[in-house]
């Protein structure tokens, strides 16, 4: 039995490599259709929660903006006090990224579980609400999307009616790392979190049509953090899409995340029942100012 489970395992690194070894290359030499219109929203904030988190940012958006999406809406919650805007230098490092900075007086007024102190969910709201292409993914900050996946959504392998999920590929990281994703990032990984019915929680692509009649992430989840993802998955499936597996993401592995049997800054578990859920018609805080506080940088206020 162990040896038949070594021998898979080994059959599924070389089949993993071979295929992201060879996406790779489409993608280094040009041999792929043009960008579809896409938009990719991420989250964070300018604290501790993992080492080299900024740059680790930079890494996936110049990836991301690179090989596969129009824009990225950088959205900053909750910035911790006395630290610079991460959403300004990132606009400042990629004329694609756009950012909205979501102040501590509405996380306050939001948050009902004080161990969190970034409301992943409807920080995610607020940048799917104001995206402006034909598709939103709804991704994490340290997450790249593999060569598979780019490939299939290039090759309009994306249709109406349909939302998309990926399995996640932890990749090995090394603290301080500064150059940019690779072939050897393509082809290799520490571990496999297999996808289930509603994606991992990395990952949650659909139209802009079907995030506004899903009206995004559950915002009646004040205490919660894991498990939203998959709800919002089972949403859209309530609201009559198709949820298909796309491909594959490139997760950065880092000593705080749940996969390496920590849980810090995590909240209470979300399920997917009771649906379909129904925000307020203003979700992702819509009827909220923007008060420009540098160049495609803006503050939400309330009015």
């Amino acid at each position: 039995m162990r040896l038949a489970h070594s021998l898979k395992y080994r059959v599924d690194r070389s089949r993993y490599a071979i295929r992201g070894g060879i996406g790779y290359t489409k993608l280094r030499f040009g041999v792929t259709p043009s960008k579809p219109s896409l938009t990719l929203v991420m989250v964070g904030r300018n604290d501790d929660y993992m080492p080299d988190f900024a740059q680790r940012v930079r890494i996936a958006i110049e990836w991301n903006l690179r090989h596969l999406v129009e824009e990225v809406i950088f959205v900053e919650w909750n910035p911790p006090e006395g630290r610079p805007f991460l959403s300004i230098e990132l606009v400042q490092d990629f004329p694609g990224v756009r950012g909205y900075v979501v102040p501590s007086e509405i996380h306050t007024e939001i948050a009902q579980n004080p161990s969190l102190q970034l409301m992943e969910y409807h920080a995610k709201n607020v940048g799917i609400r104001r995206a402006k292409t034909d598709w939103v993914i709804a991704g994490n900050a340290d997450v790249a999307m593999a060569p598979d996946m780019i490939l299939a959504i290039r090759q309009s392998q994306i249709k109406d009616g349909l939302a998309f999920t990926a399995e996640r590929m932890d990749i090995e990281w090394e603290i301080g790392r500064m150059r940019r994703l690779g072939w050897r990032d393509c082809v290799r990984f520490k571990r496999r979190v297999e996808c289930t019915t509603y994606g991992t929680g990395d990952f949650l692509m659909a139209s802009r049509k079907a995030w506004d009649q899903a009206r995004g992430y559950d915002e009646s989840l004040v205490r919660h953090r894991i498990g939203c993802d998959r709800r919002c998955a089972a949403q859209l499936e309530a609201h009559g899409y198709t949820l298909r597996r796309l491909g594959h993401i490139l997760h950065m592995a880092h000593p705080t995340s749940c996969t390496e049997g920590v849980r810090p800054h995590h909240g209470e578990l979300a399920n997917i029942e009771g649906l379909p859920y129904r925000n307020e018609e203003t979700w992702g805080l819509s009827d909220c100012r923007e008060v420009e506080v540098a160049e495609k940088v803006w503050r939400l206020e309330r009015a």
